[in-house]
């Protein structure tokens, strides 16, 4: 389970791992705004997972951090809403893989307009090619998000009720 991360003025963050979220709300850092349904136990106290948490002091976030989306496997998946761009097959991560629009070996790179998630049938059956060359086509067209945000924006429909107030 993840947990929202709010700044003091109830802006958003990002998401953390329920585990972090629970050390920063016992170490004081963080106050809890919506609970989960699920409890965790330890030998002396029993908690609900924090589904919503809010800094207690304000962070200062530089404009070029809020903009910069860091391109990475995870970041494309999220982008692409783990679905592979060339049959329209919703996977979980661990079955999903990269493809290169213009192959690496081609002088394609790995960056937010020539990668797509792509399912290891897809990756096969497209193999050394471009996508016209092996008769396939992109059910969208990849680009750089603007923000992490953006990323966020795509997921919403598969977030938890408890979160959608707050984004």
């Amino acid at each position: 389970m993840r947990t929202l991360v709010l700044n003091q003025d109830f802006t958003f963050l990002g998401v953390c791992d329920w585990k972090d979220s629970i050390s920063a709300v016992y170490c004081g850092k963080a106050i809890i705004e919506e609970e989960f349904e699920n409890e965790v136990h330890s030998v002396s106290i029993t908690m609900k997972i924090p589904a919503v948490i809010r800094l207690k002091r304000y962070v200062k976030i530089l404009y070029e951090r809020i903009s910069y989306v860091s391109y990475n496997k995870r970041n494309v998946h999220l982008r692409d809403n783990f679905i592979c761009q060339y049959c329209s097959e919703k996977k979980i991560q661990s079955k999903l893989g990269i493809d290169h629009i213009l192959p690496e070996s081609r002088g394609g790179l790995s960056n937010w307009i020539n990668t797509v998630s792509c399912c290891s049938n897809c990756n096969t059956l497209k193999g050394n090619r471009t996508p016209q060359e092996a008769g396939m086509k992109l059910i969208r067209i990849p680009s750089k998000p603007k923000s992490f945000r953006e990323i966020v924006r795509i997921k919403l429909g598969e977030l938890h009720d408890l979160w959608k107030p707050y984004l």
